[in-house]
């Protein structure tokens, strides 16, 4: 994956499978899961959220709303923001769920995440608010007995979503 060193360019080698070796410099070069946000939002009449994607990876299909964290932001400050951004709803109260390792591929790259998700439920007055913004083409709230399976962007979704169901 790494062939040079981005402090020396010296020739990296493979030590484990997220740790590479400067033979110049003897730089530790550690390839660590990027971190999202996101959301499982539930209406009042128990119907649950998912966003279509505007952009790749996965343009078209559905999704959670959130996103990446940014440097120097918490995972709450994080799912808050791409909320806001998302949907253009500041979201108030919230929980966590659980996380999933999962895979981004963008642009040639093949990103590790780590998902860490969060539960919500919407009121009536929050939903007439809400409108698609930034990367999303549109959001529909589904029964929890109609979740489009083949039509979800990412693998952690299907397990997320399937242990939430399990729960709820």
């Amino acid at each position: 994956m790494y062939n040079y060193c981005n402090k020396c360019s010296g020739k990296l080698i493979k030590k484990t499978s997220n740790l590479y070796l400067c033979q110049k410099c003897g730089l530790h070069l550690y390839i660590n899961p990027v971190q999202t946000t996101t959301i499982i939002l539930e209406n009042e009449k128990g119907e649950i959220l998912l966003v279509k994607r505007k952009s790749d990876p996965k343009k078209g299909f559905l999704d959670l709303p959130g996103g990446f964290t940014n440097l120097n932001e918490s995972s709450e400050q994080s799912l808050v923001r791409e909320i806001k951004e998302e949907l253009g709803i500041v979201l108030k109260k919230y929980s966590y769920f659980g996380s999933c390792p999962d895979r981004y591929l963008y642009k040639g790259a093949n990103y590790h995440t780590t998902n860490l998700f969060y539960v919500a439920k919407i009121n009536n007055n929050d939903l007439r608010k809400m409108s698609p913004h930034d990367d999303i083409d549109g959001f529909e709230f589904f029964p929890k007995n109609k979740i489009p399976w083949g039509k979800l962007a990412f693998v952690c979704l299907k397990k997320i979503l399937t242990r939430y169901l399990t729960n709820n």
